[in-house]
């Protein structure tokens, strides 16, 4: 779920009478979830009049123009609301968020398709670092070696390629409490990825350990999902205000927090929380999505663009 799909907490407390005002049962998957997916899919398929698409539980109209937006503003869709050529085609062509598929057809131009293709694939696993929980302190040293201070893509970059140095180990994995099979997945799954890339002529390039153009590419993808810090020490997304926080498990969480930062998705527990997030600058913002945000000193949705403040 990305910022464009927040909705207000609702707290409960004990009780039965608290129990009562609880839904009868969970809001269906499509009525909470980020559906540009879905209608990325549904346009590839032809379906042109999705917000009249009969859906067995028809998700809020609002989150179906959100998702519209999105696909817009990554070049997906034209004003129309039809798939561009080539770029919306191929990206309803990956298995994956329109973001990360952005991302991947960008990373050629970035000269870091190499480093990307490896983040995808781990942002597809679940639980790459182990916690035993009578070894936490022990497992959090041997995690804290591949961590950096750019955040958690980078992060996963690092466990992959260590994990490929290390001739895809299990033993290796267990020595740093490491997923095995989530990494022997990742690694499948970025040769899938790889296919396509190349099946669309992206070229092969390696940024060579310079942070920056991985760092780049990812705003190219992930622009939409930008918060900044306030001064009451929570995040707010750039574009729509709601309130997040660093999840636990990101490497940002016990450090300095960066002012401006990106993230992958959005889960909801006592609080919202974004995971997979990496810092960035706000710079970048300006620079490769113009047409989403512009420089102001209020926060606002003018044009359908939000203005970034303090630059």
């Amino acid at each position: 779920m990305d910022s464009t799909c927040l909705v207000p907490i609702v707290k409960h407390g004990g009780g039965e009478e608290d129990f009562q005002k609880l839904p009868p049962s969970t809001v269906p998957e499509m009525q909470r979830s980020n559906l540009s997916p879905v209608i990325l899919q549904l346009k590839a398929l032809g379906i042109d009049n999705v917000l009249r698409f009969h859906f067995l539980s028809p998700p809020p109209a609002q989150s179906m123009v959100q998702a519209l937006e999105l696909l817009y503003a990554l070049g997906g869709l034209d004003k129309h609301c039809r798939l561009t050529e080539p770029l919306g085609v191929r990206m309803a062509e990956f298995p994956l968020n329109p973001m990360f598929a952005k991302m991947l057809l960008e990373s050629g131009n970035f000269g870091c398709s190499a480093e990307i293709l490896s983040i995808a694939a781990m942002m597809q696993i679940q639980n790459v670092f182990v916690v035993p929980s009578n070894q936490k302190a022990v497992a959090t040293r041997a995690h804290r070696k591949f961590a950096v201070e750019e955040g958690d893509h980078l992060t996963m970059l690092n466990v992959f390629e260590a994990f490929i140095k290390f001739n895809k180990s299990s033993q290796w994995c267990q020595q740093h409490f490491l997923n095995y099979k989530g990494l022997i997945r990742a690694v499948t799954v970025r040769e899938q990825l790889k296919k396509l890339l190349s099946k669309f002529k992206v070229p092969k390039i390696s940024s060579e350990g310079d942070p920056d153009p991985i760092l780049r590419c990812i705003v190219a993808g992930f622009f939409a999902n930008a918060a900044k810090l306030h001064s009451t020490g929570v995040y707010r997304t750039v574009r729509d205000g709601h309130e997040l926080h660093i999840h636990p498990t990101s490497v940002l969480y016990a450090e300095k927090p960066p002012n401006w930062v990106l993230f992958s998705e959005v889960i909801q527990t006592n609080k919202y929380y974004m995971r997979d997030v990496t810092a960035v600058e706000s710079g970048w913002l300006l620079e490769l999505a113009p047409h989403f945000y512009q420089q102001g000193t209020h926060l606002s949705r003018t044009n359908k663009r939000a203005k970034l403040d303090n630059l």
